[in-house]
Formats: structure tokens, C-alpha cells, sequence
């Protein structure tokens, strides 16, 4: 299998289409882990030069933004070994997501493992692979192969060799004392471009997990009233834990999708809606399987979202709309959608990615280029 197999052929024929020569690289990118890997520093509970200093004696090498002040990344290592390195050693088989996991550095554990060689014993070195049978990583067994296969719970391999290495964060101290959440760098821009006020009434429309809620809270000093919403209860459960972890408290959850937001009747002032999407800007993606269908469906779908926001939002107010996928059709085209609703855009505090495919004023970042996850900004400001 080339790498390029890994996207449906359809969705390849689609990105030369929107991207020309670039796609290549454009799919190459989208394989593989960030090269930044961005943290924000939680200025609720400390500095970003208290925290810099913390994680240098947890062992880690944190380098700070140039473009967010509280923005801090670690580089990436790797690749460790070349795709076809090819070591016999017994396999573990393990789902999509455990997989990426494990490709990035992360350790294996029990409820991702699909199957495992027979005679696998806690202490033999294993390999570890896709479904697709893409090696991610080399580690030592903590269960036999029985118990991988039984157990709902607990450390199944100790990976000591991933295909790329980044910081493992969530056992750390400082993790614990809510001192940072792990958040990419386009998603800490759109914070900025909501340019949230305490006298905003802000509302977040597809809050959880809470990355972007917690940070205008942040910035806005737990000051002021944000509206967070989420349809599942579950992701609002743990977000709720999260917010807490933060010591955020400044935000009202809302078990509802949003879609139904006007039902609330309220006339907000900000409006973040960060829009369900095919996230085909995520990385790495071990391989992807949605096709320029599920794009035309998603893109449909999301406007019953921006009909909610724009119903809700008051005269003069702003909505911040951003995706973390590629295609034209969940981004531009629905940008277009909404000036033709009576908005318009404006332009963003920070600007610091490419600008939009035939429209100005939208912020795109590119794998290739801003070595992040694909992402798309847009502000726009309901005139009519």
C-alpha cells in the first residue's frame, strides 16, 4: 500500500482539484504528527514562564509561541523506523484510534486491542499494528495475549519505540494542578479572533470537550457569562470535570444541540460555533475514508448550525465559525452562505495562516505549510 492509497480515490481526485501539485504534500502531511505540539498555558492558575519552568523539570524541552502568548510546543521526533521496517516479532492488532495513538507515542492499552498472536506473555516484545497492517510501534507486553483480548481495562504494551515521538503530558504534576490543556495553535487563534469582552453574553455552540470554552474564560479572567452547549451529556460530563480541573467558572453547560439554540431566545453578542465537520484537516490520519459525498452532506448539514447562530445572534453581533477540515464546501462555501444571510466579514485579530480560496478575509492553515492540523477561520459580524 502507498501512502496515497490511504485516501479513497475519489477524495484524491477532489484535493488536486482544490489544491493542484500541493495536494501531494498536502496528503503526505495529513499522515503524519504535527511537528509542533501545542499546549496553552492556563493563565488562570499560572504564568507561562512559572509553567516553562515546571515542565523543564518533569524532564520535557517546551519552546514558547512566537504568535500566542500563552502558547507553548514541543517538537516532534521521528520517524524512529522507515514504513517498511519489518521486525518478527509476534503482533498486536489494535483499532484506528488506538493506533494513531500509539503511532504518536502513546502507550497501548487493553480496549484497543482487535487481536493479538497466540503465545504472547507479559514481557515479550511485540509489534504493533493497524487493521490495515501499517506498523505504528515496538513495545514490551504487559498482559498475555488472552488477557488483551479479555480485558476492558489496563496497560496491554508498554510502547518503547513509536513511529514518532511526542511528550506523553496527562501524568505529569503540573497536568494535575490544571496548569495547561493540551490545544493546538489554530484553535488558541480563534479564541483571539472572538476577541471575547466580560460584557459579551458569549455562547459556545458545540462546546465540549472544552478547549475553546475554557480559553475565553481564560482570557476574559473568569469574568463575564459564557453558554456552553453540547448534545452529550457524556462529553458535557467530562467537560464539566475539565472546566473544574481549570478551576474555570464562569460557564453555564447546556445539555441541548444546538441546532435548537434559538428555542433559548436569547440574543447573544459572540457566538462561537467551531461546526461539526469531516475533520479531514486532522493529524496524522492513518488513513481516511470519507469521500466528497460525506463533504457535500456534512457541509448541508452544518448550516442548520449557522441558521441557529444567526437566528440567535443580536444586530451587530459577531460569530466566529471554524472547522478543522480542508474541503471548500464546509469552509468558502458556506462562508458564502452566510454574507448571502446578512453577514460580513471582517477582519481577524491574528492572522497568521493563508488566506481563503477565492474569498479574502478567511484564515487557512495547511499541514505543509503552518505545520499544524488543517484548520479554517472566519469572522463574521450579522448586519441585517
Amino acid at each position: 500500500m502507498t501512502n496515497f492509497d490511504r485516501f479513497p480515490e475519489e477524495l484524491r481526485e477532489y484535493y488536486f482539484g482544490l489544491f493542484g501539485e500541493e495536494a501531494e504534500i498536502i496528503m503526505e502531511k495529513l499522515l503524519e504528527p504535527v511537528e509542533k505540539y501545542y499546549i496553552r498555558v492556563n493563565t488562570l492558575k499560572v504564568s507561562r514562564e512559572k509553567l516553562v519552568e515546571e515542565l523543564k523539570r518533569e524532564g520535557l524541552r517546551p519552546r514558547r509561541s512566537p504568535h500566542i502568548e500563552e502558547g507553548i510546543y514541543f517538537e516532534r521526533e521521528g520517524p524512529n523506523f522507515p514504513d517498511d521496517y519489518n521486525p518478527k516479532l509476534p503482533r498486536v492488532i489494535v483499532n484506528k484510534f488506538a493506533a494513531e495513538s500509539v503511532y504518536q507515542g502513546a502507550n497501548l492499552y487493553a480496549p484497543g486491542v482487535l487481536k493479538a498472536d497466540k503465545g504472547i506473555k507479559e514481557g515479550d516484545e511485540v509489534q504493533i499494528r493497524d487493521p490495515r497492517g501499517l506498523l505504528v510501534g515496538i513495545g514490551v507486553a504487559s498482559m498475555n495475549y488472552k488477557d488483551m483480548a479479555v480485558k476492558k481495562r489496563g496497560l496491554a504494551v508498554k510502547i518503547t519505540k513509536p513511529k514518532f515521538s511526542l511528550p506523553s503530558l496527562s501524568e505529569l504534576k503540573s497536568y494535575e494542578k490544571g496548569y495547561f490543556y493540551a490545544q493546538s495553535l489554530p484553535s488558541m487563534v480563534v479564541t483571539h479572533v472572538l476577541e471575547p469582552s466580560e460584557e459579551d453574553l458569549i455562547v459556545d455552540m458545540a462546546a465540549a470537550p472544552g478547549g475553546k470554552t475554557s480559553h475565553i474564560a481564560q482570557l476574559l479572567q473568569n469574568r463575564g457569562e459564557i453558554i456552553a452547549m453540547d448534545k452529550s451529556k457524556n462529553r458535557l460530563k467530562k467537560m464539566e470535570e475539565e472546566l473544574r480541573r481549570l478551576g474555570v467558572k464562569n460557564v453555564k453547560l447546556i445539555h441541548m444541540d444546538s441546532r435548537k439554540l434559538p428555542e433559548l431566545g436569547i440574543k447573544a453578542d459572540k457566538i462561537l460555533l467551531d461546526a461539526p465537520c469531516t475533520a479531514l484537516g486532522i493529524r496524522p490520519k492513518l488513513w481516511e475514508s470519507r469521500t466528497p459525498r460525506d463533504i457535500e452532506a456534512t457541509s448541508r448539514y452544518q448550516r442548520h448550525f449557522i441558521n441557529a447562530a444567526i437566528k440567535s445572534l443580536r444586530r451587530g453581533g459577531v460569530l466566529v465559525y471554524s472547522t478543522c477540515t480542508l474541503s471548500y464546501e464546509e469552509n468558502e462555501g458556506n462562508v458564502l452562505y452566510m454574507l448571502k444571510k446578512g453577514l460580513k466579514l471582517e477582519e481577524q485579530k491574528i492572522f497568521i495562516g493563508s488566506p481563503g480560496i477565492g474569498i479574502k478575509g478567511v484564515q487557512r492553515f495547511y499541514p505543509h505549510k503552518h505545520m499544524t492540523q488543517g484548520f479554517f477561520i472566519a469572522r463574521l459580524r450579522k448586519v441585517e
